[in-house]
């Protein structure tokens, strides 16, 4: 019945060497004497043997575990749709040697299967995975300062390269390539605006600047004399006022005195950051929040402020 089998052009195919390893249910081995056990013909893979070992494991199975043993090879393929599309090869080209109304019956159910499979895993491709998506990344980085995006985007391409998918789109751009074109497009942005700052800057301290009177009500009405310009990390800055409202008393009332929007308003306002930056409200008062302690700094990297007992 074997005899005449017609190969397809598999390119994975796992067996198992029953010389060494007891086989599963599911695994393909070899079926009869004189076949290697490690289906190798002159130190090369006998892919004659496979296709007949594979069409012998699919026939003597039962009809309910055909779905479950096509679903376990494709778990072992690194390309399981390239794998269907020689099984449906491999059956279309000796459907003529299996003509018992039990053998049609489970060619037509292979095939079957071997459709529905090959759709879920199609469809599962076209769905962005979570975990590496860089359309989501670039929106919850939208609102973080030039050195936190560049920490963010740099950790996630490094564990997209330590756990890359073992299917990626060919017709899309890797996600560390994404990455890397981000990276250049901030750097290039924080260049300009560190550009636009000293001509700004250079032009308000010309006595000849038509442009020197001309801020709006609201911005000169920010601090009397301009803006204040921290020299380190930003939460580092504002974790300061965190430990001011948050975390240092004085009879059971906290140093400082503030609102949460107003503080954080007042931050945003006064100060820019080492760049010469304006900052983000958004940013402020993710640092403030006293439920996101992991962007503030580490214990390592804080500024903590040790005050004695003040209510005497």
């Amino acid at each position: 019945m074997y005899t005449f089998v017609i190969c397809s052009p598999f390119v994975e195919h796992p067996i198992v060497d029953v010389a060494h390893f007891d086989a599963g249910e599911f695994d393909i081995a070899i079926f009869e004497d004189g076949q290697a056990s490690n289906f190798l013909n002159k130190s090369k893979f006998n892919r004659d043997q496979y296709c007949k070992c594979l069409l012998h494991k699919l026939f003597t199975i039962p009809k309910s575990k055909i779905k479950p043993f096509i679903q376990y090879q494709c778990d072992k393929m690194a390309e399981p749709i390239v794998w269907l599309n020689k099984l449906e090869k491999l059956i279309d080209l000796n459907r003529e040697l299996f003509n018992s109304k039990e053998q049609i019956t489970k060619f037509d159910k292979a095939l079957m299967i071997i459709e529905v499979l090959r759709d879920a895993i199609e469809q599962k491709s076209q769905v962005p995975d979570t975990k590496f998506n860089f359309v989501k990344l670039k929106s919850n980085i939208k609102e973080y300062n030039y050195e936190e995006k560049v920490s963010c985007l740099m950790e996630a391409k490094t564990e997209y390269l330590q756990n890359k998918p073992k299917i990626i789109d060919a017709s899309e751009i890797p996600f560390d390539e994404k990455i890397n074109l981000e990276l250049d497009l901030i750097k290039s942005q924080q260049k300009l605006s560190k550009k636009q700052n000293t001509t700004n800057n250079q032009e308000l301290n010309s006595p000849k600047s038509p442009t020197k009177n001309t801020k709006s009500p609201t911005e000169s009405c920010r601090t009397s004399v301009g803006l204040f310009q921290f020299n380190c990390q930003t939460n580092v800055f504002v974790d300061v006022f965190f430990q001011l409202t948050k975390e240092i008393t004085i009879d059971g009332k906290p140093l400082l005195n503030a609102g949460f929007n107003e503080l954080a308003q007042f931050i945003t306002d006064n100060f820019i950051d080492k760049n010469g930056k304006a900052l983000s409200l958004n940013t402020v008062k993710t640092i403030l929040n006293t439920s996101r302690p992991e962007k503030r700094p580490s214990q390592e990297k804080r500024i903590k402020l040790n005050v004695k007992d003040l209510s005497n």
